[in-house]
C-alpha cells in the first residue's frame, strides 16, 4: 500500500495530475454541432475527434494553460488557449459547401446562395485567400465552369457559357467598372487584396443590367464593415520559367506587397487597402515581350452609420496604376531595334446611400465618377517612327433602386444613368460621347419555402435606340434536397463605340481595322434549367443545361479589299447564332480531411449555317483536391483543368498546387506551384510554363 502511494506521488511530481478539457464544436453561422473536428493540444501533442453532438473530452497532463487546434477540411482552422477543467464553446466558420452563409446581390437585392432563383456561383473570400491568387483573372482562372482563352494581347478571356468576355459585364459592388480594352475589361488589373467574394450569376441579365449581360455577369464585392479594428500585411515572392529560345540567363521574377487596415470609431468606419506588384525579367515569358511589369492599387472607404442605423453612407476612392516597358534588341550586339511603354490610369470616386425605412422598404442609390486612361508609346531603330496612342474613357453613372415587401411579393423598381465619353486617335473623330439610361423593375412572389417566382422587365434608352429586355426565373424545392431552377430572358449587347467607329492601321502587320456605323444591337433569347441535389451536410450536385439563340450577332471579318495590299477587318451583323451546352458540377465531403470537386462542360457554339463559331471550347473539365495533413497541420489544394480548343485542334491541362499552415492562429505560410507539367503557349496564352511562389500573411 505504502509502495502503491509512493508511485502515484512520483507519478504526480513527475508528469503532473490529469485535468479534464472538454467542450463542444459548432458551426458559426447555424449552431449546428461538428462531428469529426480534429481536436490537437499543441503543446502535449496529443488529441482526439469530436463526437455526433460535436463534443469532445480529453484527459491531460496538468499544464498551466494548452494551445488546443481545432481543423476539419470544410472548416477554417481555429486554435485557443484553455485552462485545466475548462468547458469550451467553439464555433468553426464553414468555407466548403457553405450553404446557408453566403449572400448573393448580383440580382439587386440579397439573396442566400441555396435561395437564388437564377443558377448563380460564389468564390468565397476563404477560398481567395487560400489560392494565393493576386488578381480576379487568377482567381477565374481556377474556378470551374469558366474556360481558359486568351485573346491576341495575353489578356484572359473570361469565358461563360460558351460567350466570351464582352457578352460578360464585370461589375464592382454592383456597379460597372470603367475602362475596356479591345471591349473587354482586363481582370488582371482588378486585385483582391480587398475582394470579399466574386459572384458568378449565369445566363441573360439584361433585365436588371441593360447592355452587355448577356451571358451572365460577374459581380466583385469588396471587404464588408467589421467591428474588430485589424492590420493585415502580405508578401509574396515568384519565380518563373524562362523560355530557353530567349537564352536569357536572368531569372523572370516577381514581388508582391500588400497591406490592410481597417477601424472603426464610433459611427464611422475606415478601411485602407495598398497592394504593389512587380515583375521583372518577365520578356521570355510575356506574349508582347514586356521587361517590367509593375502594379499599384491603392482602395479606400469611409462609411458613416448613425446609431439609429436607418441611414448607411459611403464614401469609396479607387485607383489603379499600371506601368510596363518592352524592349526588342539584337542577340548578338544587344542593340535595340524597338521599346515601347504602356501606361494605365483608373481612378473611381462613389458616393452610396442606403435608408432602410422599415423591414420592408428599402432605398439605395449612388453617384459614381470613373476616370480611365491608356498610354501606348513606341519607337523603333529609325528615330522617325514613333507611335504615341492616348487612348482616354470618362464616365459618369447614377443608379438608384426601390425595394418593398407587400404580403408575398418583394418588388424592385430601379433607375440608371450612364455618360462615358471616349478619346481615342485610332477611333473617327478621336472623341465620341453618349448617354445611356435605363428603367427596370422585378417582382418576386414566394410561396412558403418551397417556390419562387421572379418576373422582371427593362427598358434601354442608347442612343438613338430602345430596346425592351423580359426575364422569368423559378427556383422550386422538394421535400428531399432537390432544387429546380428555371430562367428565360431576352438579352442585349449594344454595338461598343470600338466596334463603330474605330479606324486602325497596324502599319508592322499590314492590316486596316474599320468600324461599321450601320451596326445593329446584338438580341437573345436564353434559357436555362438547373437541377440541385444537396444532402445539406457533405454532398452538393448540380447540372445546367443551356441554349442562347442570337439574332444580328456581330462578328470581325475580313472586308473585301481587292486591289489593296493590306487586309481590311471591319464588323457585321450576322443573322444567327446558337450557344448551347451542359455543365456538370460536384462538391463532395468525404472525410474531415479530405474534400473533392470537379466540373464538366460540354458546348455548342454555330452560326445560322452551323459553322462553328471562333474562340470555341467544345468541352473542358476541372477537377480540385483539398486534404489536411491532421499531424502537419498542414493544408494540400490540388487544382487540374483541362481544355479543347477548336481554334487549334488541340487539347491541353495545367495543374496546379497549393500548401499552406496557419502558426499559432496568427501567421499562414503558402508555397504554390502553378503549371507543374510546364504547359507553355505564348501565341494562344500566355501560358507561360511553371511558377513557383513562396507567399506569408496575417
Amino acid at each position: 500500500m505504502i509502495y502503491t502511494l509512493s508511485l502515484i506521488l512520483l507519478g504526480t511530481y513527475l508528469f503532473g495530475a490529469n485535468v479534464i478539457i472538454e467542450g463542444q464544436v459548432k458551426q458559426m453561422e447555424t449552431d449546428e454541432p461538428i462531428q469529426n473536428a480534429n481536436v490537437y493540444v499543441v503543446n502535449l501533442k496529443t488529441g482526439g475527434i469530436t463526437d455526433e453532438n460535436g463534443k469532445f473530452k480529453l484527459s491531460l497532463r496538468s499544464e498551466p494553460e494548452y494551445i488546443v487546434e481545432f481543423s476539419h477540411i470544410a472548416y477554417e482552422t481555429v486554435i485557443m488557449k484553455a485552462k485545466a477543467d475548462q468547458f469550451i464553446d467553439v464555433f468553426m466558420k464553414e468555407v466548403f459547401l457553405k450553404f446557408n452563409s453566403i449572400s448573393v446581390t448580383g440580382m439587386k437585392c440579397n439573396y442566400s446562395l441555396m435561395d437564388v432563383p437564377v443558377y448563380t456561383e460564389v468564390i468565397s473570400k476563404n477560398k481567395i485567400n487560400e489560392s494565393g491568387n493576386i488578381t480576379v483573372s487568377d482567381v477565374l482562372k481556377q474556378h470551374s465552369g469558366v474556360s481558359q482563352l486568351y485573346d491576341p494581347h495575353g489578356m484572359f478571356d473570361y469565358n461563360l457559357l460558351g460567350l466570351d468576355s464582352k457578352y460578360i459585364l464585370i461589375l464592382k459592388n454592383g456597379k460597372p467598372i470603367s475602362g475596356k480594352f479591345r471591349d473587354m475589361i482586363d481582370l488582371d488589373q482588378i486585385m483582391v487584396s480587398n475582394v470579399d467574394r466574386v459572384e458568378i450569376i449565369k445566363g441573360p441579365g439584361s433585365s436588371l443590367h441593360g447592355s452587355d449581360a448577356v451571358g451572365g455577369v460577374v459581380n466583385i464585392i469588396t471587404k464588408e464593415t467589421t467591428e474588430k479594428a485589424a492590420i493585415n500585411v502580405r508578401f509574396r515572392k515568384s519565380y518563373f520559367n524562362s523560355n530557353p529560345q530567349y537564352n536569357n540567363d536572368q531569372l523572370s521574377q516577381g514581388n508582391l506587397y500588400s497591406l490592410n487596415l481597417n477601424k472603426r470609431y464610433n459611427e464611422f468606419y475606415m478601411d485602407i487597402n495598398g497592394l504593389f506588384n512587380e515583375l521583372y525579367n518577365q520578356n521570355s515569358i510575356n506574349p508582347l515581350g514586356k521587361d517590367a511589369i509593375a502594379k499599384i492599387n491603392l482602395d479606400s472607404e469611409i462609411s458613416w452609420q448613425p446609431n439609429d442605423k436607418a441611414n448607411h453612407f459611403v464614401l469609396i476612392l479607387e485607383h489603379f496604376n499600371q506601368k510596363d516597358i518592352g524592349r526588342e534588341l539584337i542577340k548578338s550586339t544587344g542593340f535595340e531595334l524597338s521599346s515601347n511603354k504602356t501606361d494605365i490610369q483608373r481612378n473611381t470616386l462613389i458616393l452610396d446611400h442606403k435608408f432602410v425605412a422599415s423591414n420592408k422598404i428599402i432605398l439605395n442609390h449612388a453617384i459614381s465618377k470613373s476616370n480611365y486612361s491608356r498610354r501606348y508609346k513606341q519607337t523603333g531603330i529609325d528615330s522617325t517612327f514613333m507611335m504615341n496612342n492616348i487612348a482616354k474613357e470618362s464616365v459618369w453613372d447614377y443608379n438608384s433602386t426601390l425595394q418593398f415587401s407587400v404580403g408575398k411579393n418583394t418588388s424592385i423598381i430601379g433607375f440608371d444613368f450612364f455618360e462615358p465619353s471616349y478619346n481615342n486617335q485610332r477611333l473617327t473623330d478621336t472623341t465620341h460621347a453618349f448617354r445611356k439610361n435605363g428603367l427596370f423593375i422585378q417582382n418576386e412572389y414566394a410561396k412558403g419555402d418551397k417556390l419562387k417566382i421572379v418576373l422582371g422587365v427593362r427598358n434601354d434608352r442608347y442612343q438613338y435606340n430602345n430596346n425592351v429586355s423580359p426575364r422569368v426565373a423559378v427556383i422550386y424545392k422538394t421535400n428531399n434536397n432537390y432544387k429546380l431552377r428555371f430562367s428565360a430572358g431576352k438579352g442585349f449587347r449594344a454595338p461598343s463605340i470600338m466596334e463603330t467607329f474605330i479606324d486602325f492601321h497596324n502599319i508592322d502587320q499590314g492590316y486596316i481595322v474599320r468600324g461599321n456605323p450601320d451596326l445593329k444591337a446584338e438580341i437573345s433569347l436564353g434559357l436555362s434549367l438547373n437541377i440541385e441535389f444537396s444532402n445539406s451536410k457533405n454532398l452538393k450536385l448540380n447540372g445546367l443545361i443551356y441554349n442562347n439563340n442570337f439574332k444580328q450577332k456581330i462578328l470581325s471579318e475580313q472586308a473585301n479589299n481587292t486591289g489593296s495590299s493590306q487586309t481590311i477587318y471591319t464588323y457585321n451583323n450576322i443573322e444567327s447564332a446558337t450557344y448551347k451546352g451542359l455543365e456538370l458540377f460536384g462538391d463532395y465531403l468525404i472525410n474531415s480531411r479530405l474534400s473533392s470537386k470537379f466540373n464538366i462542360n460540354f458546348r455548342k457554339n454555330i452560326d445560322g449555317k452551323g459553322r462553328e463559331l471562333q474562340n470555341s471550347v467544345p468541352y473542358s473539365t476541372q477537377s480540385e483536391i483539398n486534404y489536411l495533413f491532421d499531424v502537419l497541420k498542414l493544408r494540400l489544394n490540388l487544382v487540374h483543368s483541362f481544355n479543347y480548343r477548336h481554334s487549334t485542334n488541340s487539347s491541353f491541362s495545367i495543374l496546379d498546387i497549393l500548401f499552406s499552415k496557419k502558426i499559432a492562429n496568427i501567421i499562414n505560410l503558402k508555397f504554390g506551384i502553378k503549371n507543374i507539367n510546364n504547359f507553355t503557349d505564348n501565341y494562344y496564352g500566355p501560358y507561360i510554363g511553371r511558377s513557383i511562389s513562396f507567399e506569408v500573411s496575417n
